[in-house]
């Protein structure tokens, strides 16, 4: 089997980032190379060359890669459209859409919340990479895993 990449995009507070764990967890940890982009906004120039390369390194090398954050298109959509192209059938990429009413609600779940003005400041509102997308709107970490793991399954085998 080709490795598969998984995109998880949106918002912060969404829930990606449960979401990848969740997956690494079910898919298996020696099976999947989990990256993570930042919150920040200030290492963008270093970033981007750093996620390619962990990216690439996990096509090499795992069944499964995840790549996990805001990814805002304006900023990572080149490189995002790099790697659908490269991974081909085996890619699946996920916008995370909840409403801010409905992230506030996360965050006040969170042991340490964000601010809200900070999260305001990060919001852009249904910034999906292509029509291809795949959304995922107010559900729960467990729903959206199944959904994914189900996703791979209906993947073509070559």
């Amino acid at each position: 089997m080709d490795p598969v990449l998984i995109v998880l995009r949106g918002n912060a507070v969404t829930g990606k980032t449960s979401v990848a764990s969740a997956l690494q967890e079910r898919l298996g940890t020696t099976k999947v190379m989990l990256v993570q982009q930042d919150i920040t906004e200030k290492h963008t120039d270093t970033q981007i060359p750093m996620i390619q390369k962990l990216v690439n390194y996990g096509k090499k090398h795992f069944h499964y890669v995840i790549l996990d954050g805001i990814l805002p298109k304006e900023v990572y959509g080149e490189m995002l459209h790099s790697f659908i192209e490269d991974f081909g059938s085996q890619q699946l990429v996920y916008y995370f859409n909840d409403s801010f009413e409905q992230t506030l609600k996360h965050n006040e779940q969170k042991n340490q919340p964000h601010d809200i003005d900070k999260l305001k400041s990060w919001w852009t509102d249904s910034d999906i990479l292509s029509v291809e997308d795949i959304k995922l709107e107010n559900g729960e970490i467990e729903e959206y895993t199944n959904q994914i793991i189900d996703d791979i399954n209906d993947l073509p085998l070559f």
